[in-house]
């Protein structure tokens, strides 16, 4: 439930971004294609931007870099909403790095405990051998053979 809350500061925080570049955009008279010619982002991901859809944005874009060059393009001060953002996103990847280390241990200590019990079969099928053999031992002489001498 947190994650949520946390979740909806950041989009706020976004829209609330999206609205001041929009709005200064509008001011300065500048359209789409010559911001995004400047700074090589495509119109739709400014749209984005404008819009606070930056959930819209693959992940493999660094969306917040994008939000921070065309605030800084056309001179708008978002850092009050950086803020919210970073705290926030710093929040949310504890949250999902904790539960992540809390699943990778589960697999290692299934592998632990087969290990121990594999290792515990061996030692056991180890004893078994080696109370046969020595019974067998027992019953040969020095080089392997039977202890036992039969008379014509």
């Amino acid at each position: 439930m947190v994650e949520k809350i946390e979740k909806i500061d950041v989009n706020e925080a976004f829209k609330k971004i999206g609205k001041k570049i929009s709005e200064r955009r509008k001011s300065l008279r500048k359209k789409y294609p010559g911001i995004s010619k400047k700074l090589n982002i495509s119109v739709t991901y400014l749209k984005y931007i404008e819009e606070g859809k930056i959930d819209k944005i693959p992940d493999h874009v660094p969306a917040k870099g994008f939000v921070k060059t065309y605030a800084k393009l056309l001179n708008v001060d978002i850092d009050d909403e950086l803020v919210v953002v970073e705290q926030n996103l710093h929040n949310i990847d504890h949250s999902i790095n904790s539960e992540n280390s809390r699943l990778k241990r589960a697999p290692k200590a299934q592998f632990l405990y087969l290990v121990l019990v594999v290792l515990l079969f061996l030692f056991v099928f180890y004893l078994i051998n080696f109370e046969n053999n020595r019974k067998d031992k027992n019953s040969e002489s020095v080089y392997g053979l039977a202890n036992e001498i039969s008379i014509n």
